[in-house]
């Protein structure tokens, strides 16, 4: 009987225990998504003390940890680029707490390459804060870029390599590193990592600093290398779409003739890749090519009907071939498959204006700035048609609209005066 008694208490002593414990770890994760909910609506002070209650309930440590960092690096962001936001601590503590929480995260998972970007993140943030508060030492500069590099500067870049070494394959380290080093003027190194992150990821979108209008012809190279890459390694990603990024990357960068070649060789791989169609069509538009222009537009719009684009050049193309009522149809079609954009209309306009029929070009106008109130630009180009045929009646909703939305722009004023018009 004694011995059923103290096996009753003992079971009754871990229910309890066990029951305590499941009970704190589901307040620790309701606190986390409260804290997750805070942060979400940019209350960094109150997700940061959710976060920080979670913890001591016992809320999974490795997860709130990595959510405190995110959240305090997030602060430091805003506060960087000029966001007005209350941060969670001020920025000499949270860049200090923010690396404190990296390192322990590191010490206990030091194969996991998230944990070390975070790392380098808080690093450069702290050289930011340092470069802040001291003065510039004239006699520090030097041709060598990585002389003039802070310590925690070099630590950040040894801390993103690292988790570069963790996951070779993941692009976004390759280039944020890639970005780094072109920001402290290392360009040939940051041409290594673009190589290694395009061959990873071939998707042009995914690597903003490759549509930067300025970028360096190092990185350029680079990144044409990276798509010649991919296209050797087994992928799911198919051969055409690869060309097409590689061509698309080279046109927007005023390499059409080479852009071309590749995406030539996208449309013979993947002739239903929208893609392709259109940006061969308007590379071959932009060399002269005019034919060939119209063929690929036409395929483009066979692969994506609706879309009023390949339209567009379409009638460029017309209008370059001296086919003034082909550009109008075309341009008809961009206006009727987006009725709101203002540039179909204008293009439209511009046309029919070409071709002397000026009422049907005025409604052109007109519409496109019925249709976009308050785009300054649609105005102005109503406002340019009435300087171009002082014949008509102008709208005097032109100048009042342009009054409102521009008033420090004089050349406005000069046009409504020059109509008989007065800005209200």
């Amino acid at each position: 009987m004694t011995r059923a008694i103290v096996l009753l208490m003992c079971f009754t002593v871990l229910l309890a225990g066990e029951s305590a414990y499941f009970a704190r770890r589901c307040a620790a994760g309701f606190l986390r998504l409260k804290g997750e909910r805070a942060f979400f609506r940019n209350d960094h002070e109150k997700a940061w003390s959710r976060y920080g209650r979670a913890l001591d309930l016992g809320g999974e440590r490795e997860v709130l940890e990595t959510d405190q960092i995110e959240l305090l690096l997030f602060g430091l962001d805003q506060e960087w680029a000029g966001v007005r936001v209350r941060t969670a601590l001020p920025a000499e503590q949270a860049v200090a707490q923010a690396l404190n929480l990296a390192a322990r995260r590191i010490s206990e998972t030091p194969f996991k390459a998230y944990a070390w970007s975070l790392l380098s993140d808080a690093y450069f943030h702290a050289a930011r804060l340092q470069r802040r508060s001291a003065p510039l030492d004239l006699s520090s500069l030097s041709d060598d870029p990585m002389e003039i590099l802070l310590p925690d500067d070099r630590l950040g870049l040894a801390a993103l390599e690292t988790a570069c070494e963790l996951e070779p394959n993941n692009y976004i380290y390759h280039d944020l590193l890639a970005e780094k080093f072109v920001e402290v003027g290392m360009v040939e190194t940051a041409a290594i990592h673009c190589r290694r992150s395009v061959a990873s990821y071939p998707f042009l979108d995914n690597h903003h600093y490759l549509l930067e209008p300025d970028l360096a012809p190092e990185l350029l190279e680079a990144a044409v290398r990276g798509f010649e890459d991919s296209r050797l390694q087994e992928s799911m990603i198919p051969r055409g779409v690869i060309e097409s990024e590689a061509g698309e990357l080279l046109r927007r960068h005023g390499d059409e003739r080479r852009a071309i070649e590749f995406l030539k060789r996208a449309v013979a791989l993947s002739p239903d890749l929208y893609e392709a169609q259109y940006s061969l069509g308007v590379a071959s538009h932009q060399v002269g090519d005019y034919e060939g222009a119209l063929r690929h537009l036409q395929e483009a719009v066979r692969c994506q009907p609706l879309n009023p684009a390949p339209h567009v050049y379409m009638g460029m193309a017309r209008q370059a071939l001296g086919d003034i009522q082909g550009a109008i149809d075309q341009f008809r079609l961009a206006r009727e498959k987006d009725p709101r954009s203002f540039w179909y209309f204008q293009l439209l306009g511009e046309a029919l204006e070409k071709a002397g029929q000026i009422k049907e070009a005025e409604r052109q106008f007109v519409a496109a700035a019925r249709t976009n109130p308050k785009s300054t630009e649609a105005w102005a180009s109503l406002l340019a048609f009435y300087t171009r045929h002082r014949e008509l009646r102008p709208l005097a909703d032109a100048c009042t609209n342009l009054k409102l939305m521009a008033p420090r722009e004089a050349t406005y004023a000069e046009q409504c005066a020059s109509l008989g018009l007065e800005i209200r």
